[in-house]
């Protein structure tokens, strides 16, 4: 096949997989045997790319010839001022705008210019290029000190043929950049917006949105165990403390809490004031009713002992303890967008949606740390005391409520905090 059709057919290709959202790790790996298959001498691809996301700077990703497969890896912002991140050829062609950039990997002079050079030199390589395009975005990169417009990606291929590569394959790999360069900031850009809504929305919310539930009243009913925390003494806490140390107690508060729920499987669907409503959905084969009131019930203990663990700790610092109630219940609700137009909020609403608040209020007057429903305990395997049918607030009928066994009362001082 002539090189001109070659490279032609690889670009559309590139293309396709950016439309169809490929696997960025299987399409540098596929990259790189297309290559090989049409004459062209790779041994080693590098691709790298900025990322806008709210913990990772950059992506990483190197396919070689020897083994056939891509090492993918994530750099953290942080990682991004470092003196090793800003001595690779990534950071320099990036700050300095430069588009294209040869290097003579047979030539030991050439290679000074850069530690990653010594060492491709070393392997066995002879000549080194990297094309970088970029995304046009006009925001600086603050965390990794580069100024706007220098968000993008860039590729480099290597080769160890004596003589390195032929001016046509330089000129013909230099144009797959812009195919590149759109792959890389198609699957980046996805992944960014798989993990702001996994972030801000949680994992099966995140996904149902990708999945086009975006409008308003889109919904459905779905079975599940409902969660729900709260802070005792907020209002009193955050007269008293500083800005920072209240929200250092909130974070503490939410590790217990929230971080037990996503460790157990549970979804938290949103942050009411100091309030965390979460759900845990059946599913009859992958996530039996008994299973996730198990995992809900697990979870109630989780948080408590993470309360411990981070109270004995706030002693030492002379901090006041946190404190929290919870409730648990289960039932139908409903699973959709509520708002407006404009602003919508993915959530649960519904009777069982109120009536696991109203649970949570109970621990209060009932001096337990968790308070169940009979809905709850019907599902549960596992042993809850009755402590007959309570009043709560906002309900006409009297709640019927479950202790847990072995978690120990709330201290009344405590307890009848709001």
């Amino acid at each position: 096949m002539p090189e001109s059709l070659l490279f032609r057919g690889i670009a559309d290709w590139l293309l396709d997989r950016a439309l169809h959202d490929g696997d960025l790790s299987e399409t540098v790996r596929e990259l790189g045997r297309r290559l090989i298959t049409g004459g062209v001498p790779v041994c080693r691809i590098n691709v790298d790319g900025l990322l806008l996301h709210p913990v990772l700077g950059a992506l990483d990703m190197t396919w070689d010839m020897a083994s056939d497969t891509c090492r993918s890896q994530s750099i953290p912002r942080a990682a991004a001022k470092s003196s090793q991140f800003q001595k690779a050829p990534f950071y320099q062609l990036v700050k300095h705008q430069v588009r294209f950039q040869r290097t003579r990997l047979d030539d030991p002079k050439a290679c000074e210019q850069f530690p990653l050079f010594v060492m491709l030199r070393e392997a066995g390589m002879t000549d080194y290029i990297a094309c970088y395009e970029s995304y046009g975005r006009a925001d600086p990169l603050d965390w990794a000190d580069l100024p706007a417009g220098t968000e993008g990606s860039m590729v480099s291929f290597c080769t160890r043929r004596i003589g390195g590569f032929s001016r046509s394959e330089v000129d013909n790999l230099r144009g797959l950049s812009v195919a590149i360069a759109l792959t890389v900031k198609m699957a980046s850009d996805r992944n960014l917006a798989e993990v702001l809504l996994e972030t801000y929305l949680g994992t099966l919310s995140g996904r149902s949105v990708l999945a086009g539930l975006v409008e308003k009243g889109d919904g459905r009913v779905i079975d599940c165990a409902l969660w729900f925390s709260d802070l005792r003494g907020s209002t009193t806490l955050a007269a008293q403390l500083s800005i920072d140390d209240y929200f250092a107690t909130i974070n503490d508060y939410f590790d217990c809490t929230a971080g037990a729920v996503i460790d157990h499987g549970g979804e938290v669907l949103k942050y009411i004031g100091d309030g965390v409503l979460a759900i845990f959905p059946f599913e009859t084969t992958t996530r039996p009713a008994a299973e996730m009131c198990m995992a809900a019930m697990m979870t109630a203990r989780e948080a408590l002992s993470r309360a411990d663990c981070k109270n004995k700790m706030r002693a030492e610092q002379g901090i006041d303890p946190i404190a929290f109630g919870i409730g648990l219940h289960a039932g139908k609700v409903i699973y959709g967008n509520v708002g407006t137009e404009r602003r919508l909020d993915l959530t649960v609403t519904g009777p069982a949606a109120n009536e696991v608040t109203r649970l949570e209020s109970l621990t209060k007057s009932l001096s337990t740390p968790v308070v169940a429903s009979r809905a709850f305990d019907d599902l549960y395997q596992g042993d809850l005391v009755c402590l007959g049918r309570q009043a709560a607030p906002g309900i006409k009928a009297r709640i019927e409520a479950f202790a847990v066994p072995g978690i120990g009362t709330a201290a009344p001082a405590i307890a009848a905090q709001s």
